[in-house]
């Protein structure tokens, strides 16, 4: 059975919008929405330039958690993408002080452990016969 569009293509965008969205919804939680209907069009715009440059520094995480799910390991898969996404999100917004580098690098380093697993289930995998 051949999956459907959103199986297909449904990945990419995911992969592309969880940290902006993540930083999104931190700010609306500490900040609460513009007092003024007029300013939600107004902030939207402002950030949207500096959230584009974010979106790529999601990837190392998602692309991680999309081999371990591959694998077949779909609940730790989700479980770190969700345990370390929230935690890139913490942590990116104090990196974010820094510029957008310093968040490409730390979303890189908190995505280390999940690629981490996917070796180590490739490996035992593979010793096993199952892969």
């Amino acid at each position: 059975m051949r999956p459907g569009i959103a199986g297909r293509y449904g990945f990419w965008p995911l992969a592309l919008l969880w940290l902006p969205a993540g930083f999104v919804a931190s700010t609306l939680l500490r900040f609460g929405p513009p007092a003024e209907p007029g300013l939600w069009l107004a902030t939207s715009l402002m950030s949207a330039g500096s959230l584009a440059v974010v979106a790529p520094c999601g990837l190392p995480l998602a692309l991680a958690c999309r081999a371990l799910w591959r694998l077949g390991y779909r609940r730790s898969a989700w479980a770190a993408g969700v345990g370390l996404g929230a935690l890139t999100v913490a942590v990116g917004i104090f990196a974010g002080l820094l510029g957008p580098v310093a968040i490409a690098v730390a979303a890189s380093a908190l995505s280390l452990p999940v690629w981490a697993a996917w070796w180590l289930a490739r490996r035992t995998g593979s010793r096993t016969g199952a892969g």
